[in-house]
């Protein structure tokens, strides 16, 4: 007869149990008995946390017990227990819970001596804004810490409202300008509060207070700026708004924004940085709508101002365009790093064939095809190669294993995975992390992976630098599942795979801020559509549910996209809607122009990833199948 012991009823046994015997208990026994000491803990008295020190005290958890206890205690009574505790437990994710309880404990008793030996710099503002408060109230000068509040006052936000004190100090002796203002009316408009902005606007003089309007209307609306009576102003802070303006505009009414930058430019200067600002931004709105201006505006970007996207749409857009030769002295005027990127060497080398120098050609596909790599793997199927995994394990060494492994933080990281707390894992994971050099870092993946805990595997092997440890950097996690889901259903397990590892590098707890679950990622109204029916979206963060989800879905959408995988990719990420408006709008185009044009930059990359990794799934089988021939072989036409 099978029984399962209910929490009262281990409490019970617990109280008749010898504490030598519970020392001795197996270590599932310790996790339960953990669960149900953390729970006392933080209701209880110390005698609670002595009772379970003896019966835990080799358990690795047995920190947190104390933890539980003294941050739901941070009274006077406990100030040697907490102040010997984090001293222990110093950047441990164990030390804030207990320093801020303490901390705020503190700010209640207006205890500021001790609170300025307890405090340290932390990114909260409620708690920094009291280390200055009790500074004055111990004798400091205003003016010795102005800066620290300038800091905090002219930030894109408001503040809590423990730092209004502090603010009305430093704006009484004269230290907050009008500088200070129009900087942060600036920082609220641009991705900030603009809420803020009216209240800002107050501490301006009369004469200034349309200006900070503006700004606020612009914000809100960047049309305003085609308003005559905002055009009719001069001045450098007035033109720095139609700067700004413009730049919104341009994404939501180009031909607008368009004639009145041309209108502005004809009669008022803008600064060599804005001019070079709003170069930048027409170049990348105009080339991803794949406007006719386009090559204009990306070629009017000083060199010193081009970044990453600017450089990936000039390309793109030469390359859709066909202009090879305009290509080559694109590429051939970047810096030597920039040229020898994996994408501006493919399509050098594409450019020299299309004008037949064939030999010049070859040699840079030769050198790129050796890349495991989106791009490696386009040249070798051009070139009919193979496919380079380039494969090098990481070198282990006993010592540095067993370090690692008996860590105390690796040990409490590794119980609260056996617990299912894996956000604590992941906290107490990446703390431990941040102590080791780069050998440590990828002993510590390779300990992950063992572990099965795929997701700080991945992470960890990328910041050790170990790139080339392919069975690291590829685990065949859940293989059984994605073999079994996909065969079903009729797609490559290796597609499944690579979307998986794209999405959530395995971590069948994922959670996006989009609110997509699960190993592959699935939005609850997707696995609705999918299910059906009434679906409980906590199974989303079920491995099988999740993946038998993601199948069909991925599956359904290679339907819906003409039996085209990349496209059905550039869906599962961006939807299928907006996919089917990056069609070609006559005619045909070939699939690696396509998706070099992808006006999404996370879609794009998103994309040539999990292709990639698709083939490199497909070549750590014994009969692998050939992506990359394909792709270049694929149209994308109008009609798709």
């Amino acid at each position: 007869m099978k029984f399962r012991l209910t929490r009262s009823l281990w409490r019970v046994l617990l109280l008749f149990t010898p504490l030598q015997a519970m020392a001795e208990q197996p270590i599932e026994i310790q996790r339960k008995n953990f669960v149900i000491a953390e729970q006392q803990a933080a209701s209880g008295s110390w005698r609670t946390v002595q009772k379970w020190r003896e019966s835990l005290a080799d358990y690795p958890l047995m920190p947190y017990i104390e933890m539980a206890y003294l941050k739901n205690h941070a009274f006077r009574a406990n100030e040697k227990r907490i102040n010997e505790f984090l001293r222990i437990y110093e950047s441990t994710p164990m030390e804030w819970p207990v320093r801020k309880a303490w901390l705020n404990y503190l700010i209640e008793k207006k205890d500021a001596v001790a609170y300025l030996n307890a405090f340290k710099p932390t990114s909260d503002a409620h708690l920094t804004c009291y280390q200055h408060r009790f500074e004055l109230q111990l004798g400091a000068k205003i003016e010795s810490i102005a800066d620290k509040v300038a800091d905090l006052w002219g930030v894109n936000k408001s503040q809590p409202k423990a730092c209004d004190p502090l603010f009305k100090v430093w704006a009484d002796a004269g230290l907050r300008t009008h500088d200070m203002v129009r900087a942060r009316i600036k920082k609220a408009a641009d991705g900030g509060s603009h809420s803020l902005i009216p209240y800002l606007t107050r501490l301006l003089p009369a004469g200034e207070r349309k200006w900070a309007t503006a700004w606020h209307r612009t914000r809100r609306n960047p049309a305003t700026i085609l308003n005559s009576k905002m055009v009719k102003h001069s001045g450098d802070k007035w033109i720095e708004i139609h700067a700004y303006g413009l730049q919104r505009l341009i994404w939501r009414d180009t031909e607008r924004a368009l004639k009145h930058y041309q209108r502005l430019a004809d009669k008022k200067r803008f600064t060599p940085a804005q001019q070079a600002e709003i170069a930048i931004t027409f170049g990348l709105a105009l080339a991803s709508d794949q406007h006719p201006q386009a090559l204009f505006w990306l070629q009017k970007i000083p060199p010193e101002a081009g970044t990453e996207k600017t450089r990936q749409w000039h390309l793109a857009t030469l390359v859709r365009q066909q202009s090879w030769s305009r290509l080559i002295s694109f590429i051939n005027g970047l810096n030597q790093e920039q040229r020898a990127e994996a994408g501006h060497r493919y399509w050098l080398a594409r450019a020299y064939h299309e004008l037949g120098d064939l030999k010049k050609s070859r040699e840079i596909m030769l050198e790129v095809a050796g890349l495991r790599h989106y791009y490696g793997f386009l040249a070798a199927a051009r070139l009919g190669t193979k496919y380079q995994l380039n494969h090098d394990s990481i070198q282990l060494k006993p010592d540095l294993e067993k370090a690692v492994q008996t860590a105390p933080s690796a040990q409490r990281a590794y119980e609260f995975l056996q617990l299912g707390r894996d956000w604590m894992a992941r906290h107490e994971w990446y703390k431990f992390r941040q102590t080791l050099t780069k050998e440590e870092q990828g002993h510590a993946a390779y300990l992950a992976h063992k572990w099965h805990w795929y997701d700080q595997a991945l992470r960890g092997i990328s910041l050790a630098g170990y790139n080339n440890d392919v069975l690291l950097r590829f685990p065949k996690a859940y293989q059984k599942e994605f073999v079994a889901a996909s065969k079903d259903i009729g797609i490559a397990p290796s597609l499944a795979m690579a979307i998986a590892r794209r999405e959530s590098s395995f971590a069948a707890d994922a959670r996006s801020g989009a609110g997509a679950r699960g190993l592959m990622q699935i939005m609850p109204a997707t696995a609705k559509v999918l299910a059906g029916r009434k679906f409980d979206t906590r199974k989303l963060y079920d491995p099988q549910t999740n993946i038998k989800m993601g199948t069909g879905y991925i599956k359904s959408l290679i339907k819906r996209m003409n039996n085209s995988v990349p496209r059905a990719i550039a869906s599962y990420n961006a939807g299928w809607g907006r996919v089917q408006d990056w069609r070609p709008e006559q005619g045909s185009m070939p699939m690696e122009v396509w998706i070099e044009n992808i006006p999404y930059t996370e879609t794009r990359n998103y994309v040539k990833a999990v292709l990639a990794y698709q083939q490199v799934y497909e070549m750590l089988e014994q009969q692998p199948n050939d992506i990359f021939s394909r792709i270049i072989e694929e149209q994308v036409t109008a009609n798709d």
